[in-house]
């Protein structure tokens, strides 16, 4: 179904993620975010900030089909959902409660679009 209050933009070139380490830091309206491939080679657009201690994940690793939190070492997948949080007690599930912005993306004759909310574009 599609969403009358989004608007698909281009963010960015399939090639711009053709690199060692398949990672950009995007700027839209709404804020800052990181994109990314995962393992899969599935895109990620999440939001550039850990919320633990606000570190930059575009200085994070790529491992396990997510993006590592450079700091405390959160781990988060192309959802943003938080999936690791080490340093808690073993059986410890509050990771489950933490997710970081997502912004939907698709890839369009070589172009990365991301759905971007239209009140957000105008910002």
């Amino acid at each position: 179904m599609k969403d009358p209050t989004a608007a698909w933009t281009v963010i960015a070139r399939v090639s711009d993620l053709d690199a060692k380490r398949p990672l950009l830091p995007i700027t839209l309206a709404s804020g800052r975010y990181v994109l990314f491939r995962d393992e899969e080679g599935e895109l990620g657009l999440i939001g550039r900030h850990c919320p633990h201690r606000g570190a930059d994940l575009c200085f994070g690793r790529l491992e396990d089909n997510g993006l590592r939190c450079p700091f405390h070492g959160w781990h988060f997948d192309r959802t943003g959902q938080c999936v690791e949080q080490p340093a808690e007690p073993e059986g410890s599930k509050m990771y489950t409660q933490i997710k970081v912005p997502m912004i939907p993306v698709k890839i369009v004759d070589g172009n990365i679009l991301a759905n971007i909310p239209e009140g957000e574009l105008s910002q």
